[in-house]
């Protein structure tokens, strides 16, 4: 970025008639660089045959008047010399904030003495820290999961490196704690380049707050500071100026909807009439109406309460009203979406699938499209889905009697829209139909277990984990109730060895291309937490 110095034209020499002579050095230009703090910035010398004097004062100014002067040092030798690192402070110390092209006038003192002036023209490196301007110290900030997209706060600082025209690249980490903890466990909340100004939603202030320790729904303090780092590209030497920390007062919310009840389908049709757990109902924005997203065989179903047969609901008459104990309803198999009225004790059932299809995924309709999965968390459907480079549409039923594209490109899904274009890659596909958006997250991994004790160590496809999407904001994958036989395993990402994990000290914390685990007989449940990606981590219950 730097080189230590640099000769360029001859000096000007300014002064005349000096009891003294300053020797014009070899060099008129210097650029001073932080990755050579202890090389020599600059030699200076003199003749004195005039005061005989054997000590001298090395004095400069950015003027050539020296209306304000600052002693660089003192030698009893002819010569003086000052390191990268010295000069720099120096030159900072003046309050420059021009960096490039610094006019430094420098002299020398010999008692009354004052020989003649010479002019260096220096290009320094930052030394002081941004400073914070905006969020202020003290501010105070209730979050709301109603305002989870719009802007909460913006980060503002000033870095007078920024309006210099020297040439490289500075990048800002914002990180926040738990105020009074030092940053002793700081979160990396936002990291940009060359700017002095971030926003942060709702969701994101939110986030950092929770990760810092403070709980959700509840008011707590974090620190914010700012580190700026810029590297050295030839040498790698990296020079970091940290700000000085602010304190806010953040209320947090809870970043999942709590849309669970006590209610949910049982029989034949759907369980085995109870061998695994009902298939739940949930709340929708009018109290007492439920629904349900399932998926059926032939067969008969009923709806109950707790997963006990103390409350439960039939139909008599196949009228879509519910009695009191009343008789199993027929289904035949499919997806559906059961709405339950608890008010007036009616039910329908229709069919109901959400997918996508497109030549992006199954050559529009030549298989199955894939199936969006009911998000109980945030009111939406969700599901993980590798594509390639194509077009594709949002569709119900696996027909095209409903079906949703994106005639602006916008996000917006409209009724028999424009296709969606995607290129190859595995995303996150998030459909709202309250208020018919959409969104298509890039990933780069999808999650499996792999192993002698599982797959013959992928003989046939690994036990494929899903997002936990009750935390939205952090990197977390659940694997329910995967039976093992005595061996051992790994957690790998898309069925593929390329990057793979395993436990070298079994202590729960995964290291790249680690020790395989060791594990007996059994039915388990998996969570990987890559929420902190340099320390991602593993439960197994």
């Amino acid at each position: 970025m730097f080189t230590s110095c640099e000769t360029e034209e001859t000096l000007n020499i300014t002064t005349p008639d000096a009891a003294f002579v300053l020797n014009t050095p070899g060099i008129s230009t210097v650029f001073l660089n932080f990755a050579l703090p202890d090389n020599p910035a600059f030699t200076i010398s003199w003749n004195d045959e005039v005061t005989g004097s054997s000590s001298y004062t090395v004095e400069m100014a950015n003027d050539i008047n020296f209306t304000s002067t600052i002693t660089l040092g003192t030698t009893e030798a002819n010569n003086f010399s000052m390191s990268v690192s010295e000069f720099n402070n120096a030159l900072t110390s003046t309050g420059n904030t021009q960096f490039k092209d610094i006019p430094v006038y420098i002299r020398v003192l010999a008692g009354n003495q004052i020989s003649n002036s010479i002019l260096i023209l220096a290009t320094t490196y930052p030394v002081n820290a941004p400073e914070i301007t905006s969020p202020s110290n003290g501010d105070s900030f209730a979050l709301s999961i109603d305002n989870n997209d719009m802007v909460a706060t913006t980060v503002e600082w000033n870095d007078p490196i920024l309006e210099s025209s020297l040439n490289m690249d500075i990048t800002y980490t914002i990180e926040v704690a738990l105020a009074g903890t030092d940053f002793a466990v700081p979160v990396k909340a936002t990291e940009v380049t060359n700017t002095n100004t971030v926003s942060w939603t709702n969701a994101q202030l939110n986030a950092a707050a929770i990760q810092s320790g403070i709980e959700a729904d509840t008011t707590g303090d974090i620190d914010i500071r700012i580190v700026a780092t810029i590297i050295d590209n030839a040498s790698g030497t990296v020079l970091e100026r940290t700000t000085e920390a602010i304190t806010i007062s953040v209320t947090t919310y809870a970043t999942a909807l709590d849309l669970s009840t006590t209610w949910g389908v049982i029989g034949s049709a759907a369980n085995d009439w109870g061998a695994t757990p009902d298939l739940p109902f949930f709340k929708t924005d009018t109290d007492g109406v439920l629904v349900a997203y399932v998926n059926l065989i032939d067969g008969e179903i009923k709806f109950r309460e707790n997963m006990a047969w103390d409350n439960n609901y039939g139909d008599n008459g196949a009228d879509g009203t519910l009695e009191q104990g009343g008789a199993n309803i027929a289904v035949t198999a499919g997806s559906y979406k059961i709405t339950m009225n608890l008010n007036d004790l009616t039910y329908t059932i229709e069919p109901f699938s959400l997918g996508i299809v497109g030549g992006a995924y199954n050559e529009w309709g030549a298989t199955p499209d894939f199936m969006l999965e009911y998000d109980q968390y945030s009111d939406v459907f969700r599901g993980i889905v590798t594509l390639i480079d194509g077009e594709m549409k949002f569709r119900l039923n696996n027909d095209w009697g409903t079906n949703w594209g994106d005639d602006g490109n916008d996000g917006t899904l409209d009724a028999a829209g424009a296709n969606i274009v995607v290129t190859a890659g595995i995303y996150i596909a998030t459909v709202n139909l309250n208020d018919l958006t959409y969104t298509l997250e890039p990933i780069d991994y999808v999650w499996g277990l792999v192993g002698g004790a599982y797959n013959d160590w992928g003989a046939t496809p690994d036990a494929q984990f899903t997002r936990d999407w009750s935390r939205p904001f952090d990197d977390i994958w659940i694997l329910n109730d995967v039976t093992l036989i005595d061996g051992e395993y790994k957690f790998r990402a898309n069925n593929d060895w390329g990057t793979n994990y395993g436990d070298d000290g079994g202590d729960g914390v995964l290291e790249l291309n680690g020790a395989n685990l060791v594990t007996t007989a059994g039915t388990y449940s998996f969570v990987l937490d890559f929420s902190d990606p340099a320390n991602p981590t593993y439960t197994k219950n």
